[in-house]
C-alpha cells in the first residue's frame, strides 16, 4: 500500500467513475483500475461495487474512506505547515463574496494577506447575494463566504467584519434632498422602495419601517445599484438602501442619513462550516480576518465591525457626500 493509491481511492469515492476519476488524476483508466484492485486485495475486502465504469462504495469501502480522508487531510495540512516555515505557504481557497466589500476592503485584505503568507495561495472570488451564498456554502461549493446574518444555521460560524448604513435616496430634485438628515416622520407617506422583504437586509428594513409606522411600497429590488436606479429614474420616489460602493454612479441621486436609524445599521459576516475541514491556507485566513495586524489592516474608521475591528463604511467605498446648504429645522 502506498499513498498514491490512497489517493487514487479516495478521487475514485469522490466521483464514482473510473473514466472521471482517471482524468482528474492524470493517469490511465487501467492504471486506476490495477491501483484499486491491488488496493482491494492487501486489504482483503471489497472497496466498491462495479457497475460497468461506475462504482459506488460498499459498507467497507464507507468505512475505509472515512479513515482515509481524515489520514489525508492530516497529511495535506501537515504539508502546508512545513511549507509555512519557509515561507512558501500554498494552497486553494474558495471564498464567495456580496459585491458591496469589494470595493476596497475584500481586495485590500487579499493583499494584506498574501503579502504575509505569501502568493502562492490561489483565492478564487465568487460574487452572489446573501441567500444563495450560504446555500452555496453549505453545499461545499464555497469554503468560506462574506454574507449577511442568516437565522437558524447552527452548523456555520459567523464573524461580524464590517456594518453598513441604512439612508435614505432620492432624486436630488426631490423636496426631500434640500435636507441634510431625515427622520422616519418626514418620510412617513412617501413613496418608499427597498430590498425583498425575504432578504436578510429586506427584513432588517422592513423590521425598522414597521416600528416607525411607515410603509413600503412595491416592487422590491435586490441591491443599491438597481434600487439607486429606479429611484433617480422616478423623481418622486424614495429608497431605504445601504450606504455601499452600489450607490456611487449616480450623480443625480441625494444620499441622506436617517436620525431613526443606527450608523451600524446592517452587518456583514465571514461565514464558515464550523467542524468542516479547513486547510491550513484556510485557518490562516480565517485567523486573518479576525485580527489582523495593525500595519496589514484594510482601511479602517469609525463605521463599527463589532467583534472584529472598526472601518469607516464612507472612507472604505468613498462614498463622501457633500450635504445640501439647508438643515431641516427641528
Amino acid at each position: 500500500m502506498n499513498l498514491s493509491q490512497l489517493y487514487y481511492f479516495k478521487k475514485l469515492a469522490e466521483v464514482q467513475h473510473y473514466t472521471k476519476a482517471a482524468k482528474e488524476l492524470y493517469i490511465t483508466q487501467p492504471t486506476l483500475s490495477n491501483s484499486i484492485s491491488q488496493l482491494e486485495k492487501e486489504l482483503g475486502i471489497p472497496l466498491f461495487e462495479r457497475e460497468n465504469r461506475a462504482v459506488r462504495l460498499t459498507q467497507y469501502g464507507k468505512e475505509f474512506h472515512a479513515h482515509v480522508t481524515e489520514a489525508l487531510n492530516a497529511l495535506d495540512k501537515g504539508i502546508d505547515i512545513a511549507h509555512e516555515h519557509v515561507k512558501s505557504l500554498s494552497g486553494t481557497i474558495e471564498l464567495g463574496t456580496v459585491y458591496t466589500i469589494q470595493g476596497d476592503y475584500l481586495p485590500a485584505l487579499i493583499a494584506a494577506y498574501r503579502a504575509r503568507y505569501g502568493c502562492n495561495i490561489t483565492i478564487n472570488v465568487s460574487q452572489g447575494l446573501t441567500t444563495p451564498l450560504i446555500e452555496d456554502l453549505e453545499l461545499g461549493r464555497y469554503e468560506i463566504v462574506f454574507a449577511a446574518r442568516v437565522p437558524d444555521k447552527p452548523d456555520l460560524t459567523f464573524v461580524p467584519v464590517l456594518s453598513h448604513q441604512l439612508v435614505a435616496i432620492m432624486h436630488d430634485t426631490h423636496p426631500l434632498a434640500r435636507f441634510d438628515e431625515l427622520s422616519f416622520r418626514d418620510l412617513a407617506g412617501q413613496s418608499l422602495y427597498s430590498y425583498p422583504p425575504q432578504t436578510p437586509v429586506g427584513r432588517e428594513v422592513e423590521l425598522i419601517a414597521q416600528a416607525h409606522d411607515v410603509s413600503l411600497s412595491s416592487p422590491h429590488y435586490n441591491d443599491e445599484i438597481t434600487l439607486g436606479s429606479m429611484v433617480q429614474a422616478n423623481p418622486t420616489a424614495v429608497g431605504l438602501a445601504l450606504n455601499t460602493i452600489g450607490l456611487s454612479p449616480f450623480k443625480n441621486l441625494a444620499v441622506k442619513p436617517i436620525s431613526d436609524v443606527p450608523n451600524d445599521f446592517h452587518t456583514v459576516c465571514l461565514v464558515y462550516k464550523t467542524n468542516a475541514f479547513k486547510s491550513r491556507a484556510l485557518e490562516n485566513f480565517i485567523a486573518f480576518v479576525k485580527d489582523p495586524p495593525p500595519r496589514n489592516r484594510p482601511a479602517a474608521g469609525t463605521a463599527r465591525t463589532l467583534d472584529v475591528r472598526t472601518v469607516e463604511e464612507s472612507t472604505l467605498f468613498g462614498l463622501h457626500r457633500t450635504a445640501a446648504p439647508t438643515s431641516k429645522a427641528a
